[in-house]
């Protein structure tokens, strides 16, 4: 199946995911706090998750591969809302640098950007607020075996959290010219988050 999926990826969006769609700035960081040596996830009360929270979880994902796959998927934090995260003061695009314990804006998202989301969820029958995106440059089925394992080790550790669920999906829409379009070329996948029933109704007094 998943040779079947690569085909139909690189088939479709093969011109878009050769593009080169962001690169990092200092000009908008946000400082976090990562524990390296023990784990301490907790739920935060205001929003799916404090920025902190966050930054661990992530790094917990990401260190359990090695470090030059993960620079080659490049993962991406899409924040569309301004409390989804505590801490996180603006909506858009950023990137975990868990050596500095930052996050980088690369960023931010047009209000276009906003409309072909919403499109996008609503092919999926889904709303989210914060999605976590991926590339996939590499033709060969082992990549895209190791990229399935970085998710659903990310759904391991939202597991672990609780009260925070994702969908994992190809990261397109189509468009108004029914045409299939990237989000965010070349990032191909993204995994939205979003809370539970159980998490809602935890804050319902």
């Amino acid at each position: 199946m998943n040779n079947q999926l690569m085909q139909r990826i690189f088939g479709t969006y093969q011109d878009q995911m050769n593009r080169d769609y962001l690169q990092p700035s200092t000009s908008h960081i946000v400082s976090c706090s990562i524990e390296k040596h023990h784990k301490n996830i907790g739920k935060t009360q205001n929003s799916l998750f404090h920025k902190n929270t966050l930054a661990q979880i992530l790094f917990e994902v990401f260190d359990k591969f090695e470090p030059e796959f993960i620079q080659a998927i490049s993962p991406l934090i899409i924040k569309l809302n301004q409390d989804v995260v505590t801490g996180i003061p603006n909506n858009g695009v950023y990137k975990l640098d868990a050596d500095n314990e930052i996050f980088v804006q690369l960023d931010q998202i047009e209000s276009n950007q906003f409309q072909e989301v919403a499109v996008h969820q609503k092919q999926l029958g889904i709303k989210s607020n914060l999605g976590i995106s991926y590339k996939l440059l590499r033709k060969d089925k082992e990549t895209l075996d190791t990229l399935i394992k970085v998710m659903k080790q990310l759904n391991y550790f939202l597991s672990l959290h609780g009260g925070v669920e994702s969908t994992i999906a190809i990261a397109d829409f189509v468009s108004e010219h029914q045409e299939k379009k990237l989000l965010l070329p070349p990032y191909i996948f993204i995994q939205w988050l979003y809370p539970t029933s159980s998490f809602r109704d935890s804050y319902i007094s």
